[in-house]
């Protein structure tokens, strides 16, 4: 088995074919992304935990409809608690989390607001405002200053609306000098880990280039096998088959691990993406993702009758998955159910595994959600290739 494997190694190596799939192909889309400028002005993740639920909160909700309107925000569910919201900026799921109290609804409502009177002399009554919080993660101070002067105007007209309810009919409203009231806006600031775009797509590519490889490399190359009748004379042979499909699996398990790190490599050394976590913790998922693939390449191999439609097929099967499963654009943005079909597909699962450890420092037993879906997928379609597999 073990001179099976190198036997394997050297042919792969000798093969253009393999060369290109598995190493220069997905280097050219490192090459690409990485010459590109991804630091250009996108939409920033906020949600919002309204313990109020009244008409003043909602009033202060509506004031990000703006900077929503405008891309510069996109709004996320509701985390079920604030300790979970903020855990969700520190890790980088969010950049910001605006937490309105229970008595900010009160106030609004006339439940016992606080009256201040200015300092100008005059007794004209203003509602001293219960202040919000906000949490913010690793974004920059510009965008940080925008998002905090909208969460203070909009407090400022909800007070202001419910300080003119106060007033008799007809009275004009007078603004309280400066120091009459708190700063309305509670500003917290999160340690949160952030990444880039290029070393989102890095990550993504790495599980790009171990799938087309794994799918049409096996699918072609058992193709070949079948057309040169190699496979059917191997059965009147000593040699048992389970090793030559060992050697061959083993081969290209190989292989994967090499071209996750080569990929890497690049785009960290020439391109200075930032790689946070152990890269060892990579290896379950590389390893599984692998081997989904190249079962999936060994079903592929049994309905194609020549390795040209066994590559066609390949590129049918690998194309969508590189599309809708994450790799350049988060699957949030597809419509309808389409982003749990996305998230359904083996491709999801490895590309999150590879980005929570590579980028926010996860480690293997924390992805294994990841990995459990990953070797779900290992387990069916090694059951449907050992029953679709042809010798002849």
């Amino acid at each position: 088995m073990y001179a099976l494997t190198i036997a394997n190694l050297k042919m792969m190596a000798r093969n253009r074919q393999t060369t290109f799939w598995a190493l220069f192909f997905p280097l050219v889309l490192v090459v690409v992304f990485g010459l590109f400028d991804f630091t250009a002005t996108n939409s920033s993740k906020f949600a919002i935990i309204d313990a109020a639920e009244t008409p003043a909160s909602i009033l202060l909700i509506d004031s990000f409809g703006e900077l929503e309107a405008r891309g510069l925000l996109d709004r996320q569910e509701q985390p079920p608690s604030l300790e979970e919201g903020r855990h969700l900026v520190a890790s980088g799921d969010l950049d910001y989390l605006l937490s309105i109290p229970a008595e900010f609804g009160e106030a609004a409502n006339f439940n016992g607001p606080t009256l201040m009177t200015p300092q100008n002399g005059s007794t004209d009554p203003t509602i001293s405002p219960v202040p919000v919080t906000l949490i913010v993660g690793g974004e920059g101070e510009e965008r940080n200053q925008l998002v905090i002067g909208a969460v203070r105007q909009g407090v400022q007209r909800t007070v202001g609306n419910a300080s003119d309810a106060l007033r008799p009919e007809g009275q004009a409203s007078a603004l309280p000098q400066d120091g009459a009231t708190l700063d309305p806006v509670i500003t917290e600031r999160v340690a949160a880990a952030t990444a880039t775009y290029f070393e989102m797509v890095l990550l993504g590519l790495v599980a790009m280039g171990i799938m087309t490889h794994g799918t049409i490399s096996i699918a072609v190359r058992i193709s070949n096998y079948r057309n040169l009748s190699i496979l059917k004379r191997m059965l009147v042979t000593p040699l048992s088959i389970w090793k030559f499909f060992a050697a061959e699996v083993t081969a290209q398990l190989l292989l994967a691990i090499v071209q996750a790190a080569v990929i890497l490599a690049v785009g960290v050394f020439l391109f200075g993406a930032q790689i946070n976590g152990n890269v060892l913790h990579m290896l379950p998922a590389t390893i599984l993702g692998s081997a989904v693939f190249l079962n999936l390449g060994f079903i592929i191999s049994a309905w194609a009758n020549t390795p040209a439609a066994a590559s066609g097929m390949g590129n049918v099967v690998t194309l969508p998955m590189m599309c809708f499963a994450g790799t350049f654009f988060s699957t949030s943005a597809l419509p309808w159910l389409l982003p749990y079909a996305a998230d359904a597909l083996p491709l999801a699962p490895m590309i999150t595994a590879l980005r929570d450890i590579g980028l926010r420092d996860a480690t293997a037993w924390e992805v294994w959600p990841q990995l459990a879906w990953l070797a779900g997928w290992v387990a069916a379609t090694a059951l449907v290739a050992v029953r679709v597999f042809r010798f002849s």
